[in-house]
């Protein structure tokens, strides 16, 4: 039997549900974030199980906005004059159009095209809560009573929302499914005199801005070095425009037109003529090969979870999955900031998302945005930094792959100070200049280590600055807008310097860089021995479409 309820305690539970929806609706970007973590393909780019932090900051933010709006209705209840009712309905509608403008900016922040009808709708809503506002003060509450029944019955979606996140969260990949692949063990030393290849990519290195147009400007004095000692290519075509599909092609030797994230290690990767493709952990690849050959290979990567991919291919291996939608940003940030630090880091995003609207500009968002991965992904180069240059200097390793996250932007390094403090007006001729110092540091580690004279290098990238991506944000500027024309240049560089050789030489016939890896492992058993012997075998392959 239901215990009978006075009007007034009924009015008091429905005033304070809808305090409790209206906070809800205020955090409704979380709300976003949170739905896109769910899925599976997140899982991917993540180096653990998912951390709940982020969802249990976004209840206690709720809560506590809640509490503000109670506290707040309760000061107009305690004596409703007519200007505090009619300040409250304002300020009660104003709050349900926040979050929908809130929503239809990030939106198009973050959506790669701009979606109208997703647009007027939401500005039509906007719009009659703006007249909403006009009628109110003038003493009409029609538009508030219908808004006020919104907001109520939105609360009946917040249990079966609670639980789809509860069934996810059940559902979700173990921690043992994070951990990387059981490493090979260490083969003995080969016959023969020693032969290495440490072969690098250098995440966005662009040919036409670096090498042929060598703007914008920044000191390369130790590539300049080796390219005077290396065979250097002048027209190597990228195999696709974005990491996520170029990596795939360049480890399996293999052109792939598409791939589609799926799960926790799964990639599944499509070539021009397959329409079913296959997984790229069950792909041939440039490590599977080395194993044959009785070679020991080693990674070191950035972005794609290699080691969960393929690391029972490898003996020893090393990643950071890396991807930076807002979403899997935001569920990072929470992580490193523990939960109140997240409580507090949440109420700072909703005054921005205020003042963006005010200002009618998203650029201040963004750009906090874009400083919180700078910092993120400049750790992430330390991180893979260090472990790479242990693993050049060891003389067991006889094949060494590192996957470099710069010239890739936002800025990592300082080229004035030659540190890595981030100070404002960094670019991508920063990174450049850092590629130029880790090329530097490793010839150095080499040297010191007794290797240089037994290791070859082949140095490439996996394709081109993407202005199309980076135009407007952090560290691009008015004279790459010049430079690029707004396009993508598909020329990388490759550069080839092997074991003994001081003579430098030109590549100017075009091919695809997808044979970077079979051309290192053609180095390392010994098929390749001078720049004429690089020089014919890329003529097997020169002028042939990517």
């Amino acid at each position: 039997m239901a215990l009978p309820l006075s009007p007034a305690t009924r009015d008091s539970i429905k005033n304070l549900l809808i305090c409790f929806s209206l906070a809800n609706l205020c955090f409704l970007r979380r709300w976003y974030d949170l739905e896109h973590l769910k899925e599976r393909a997140m899982d991917y780019y993540r180096a653990g199980p998912p951390d709940g932090t982020l969802m249990e900051a976004t209840l206690i933010c709720v809560l506590l906005l809640t509490a503000v709006f109670w506290v707040g209705w309760m000061w107009v209840e305690r004596k409703p004059s007519p200007a505090r009712v009619k300040l409250a309905q304002a300020v009660f509608l104003l709050a349900c159009a926040y979050p929908l403008e809130s929503v239809r900016l990030y939106w198009n922040q973050d959506a790669d095209h701009f979606d109208v009808i997703s647009n007027v709708a939401l500005i039509a809503l906007e719009t009659v809560l703006g007249m909403g506002v006009v009628l109110a003060i003038m003493g009409n509450p029609r538009i508030v009573r219908a808004a006020r029944k919104a907001a109520l019955a939105l609360t009946l979606l917040f249990p079966a929302l609670m639980i789809d996140f509860g069934v996810n969260h059940l559902s979700a990949e173990p921690a043992a499914s994070f951990a990387p692949k059981p490493p090979l063990p260490l083969l003995p030393p080969r016959a023969g005199p020693p032969r290495r290849v440490v072969w690098i990519v250098f995440d966005e290195l662009d040919q036409r801005l670096v090498f042929d147009l060598r703007r914008p400007e920044a000191a390369i004095p130790e590539l300049d070095r080796l390219r005077s000692e290396s065979l250097a290519a002048t027209h190597a075509i990228q195999t696709a425009p974005h990491t996520t599909i170029a990596l795939p092609s360049l480890l399996s030797g293999v052109i792939y037109s598409e791939v589609k994230v799926e799960s926790v290690d799964g990639l599944r990767v499509y070539t021009p003529d397959s329409r079913k493709g296959m997984e790229w952990r069950d792909a041939p690849n440039i490590f599977k090969k080395a194993r044959e050959m009785g070679v020991n290979a080693a990674l070191v990567g950035w972005h794609h979870p290699y080691c969960r991919v393929f690391g029972d291919a490898l003996v020893r291996c090393l990643d950071v999955p890396s991807e930076f939608t807002t979403a899997a940003l935001s569920e990072a940030d929470a992580t490193a900031l523990g939960l109140w630090g997240t409580v507090g880091s949440l109420f700072e995003r909703q005054i921005q998302a205020i003042d963006e609207i005010v200002q009618d500009n998203a650029t201040p968002t963004q750009r906090s945005r874009d400083v919180r991965t700078q910092q993120r992904q400049q750790l992430q180069y330390f991180q893979i930094r260090d472990r790479a240059y242990a693993d050049i200097a060891d003389k067991q390793l006889d094949f060494v792959f590192v996957h470099v996250p710069a010239p890739h932007p936002f800025p990592l390094y300082n080229r004035r100070r030659g540190d890595f403090t981030l100070t404002p007006g960094l670019d991508y001729a920063d990174n450049v200049a850092l590629v130029d110092r880790t090329v530097g540091e490793i010839r150095k580690i080499l040297v010191q280590s007794g290797l240089w004279d037994s290791t070859s290098l082949v140095i490439t990238s996996d394709h081109g600055l993407r202005p199309n991506l980076w135009a407007g944000r952090l560290g691009w500027t008015p004279e790459l807008d010049r430079l690029t024309g707004g396009k993508q240049s598909e020329l990388v560089p490759v550069i080839v310097k092997l074991a003994g050789q001081e003579r430098g030489a030109t590549y100017d016939r075009q091919f695809s860089n997808v044979v970077c890896g079979d051309l290192s492992l053609a180095i390392v058993s010994g098929q390749l021995h001078s720049v004429e012997d690089v020089t014919a075998w890329l003529n097997q392959r020169a002028d042939k479409s990517p």
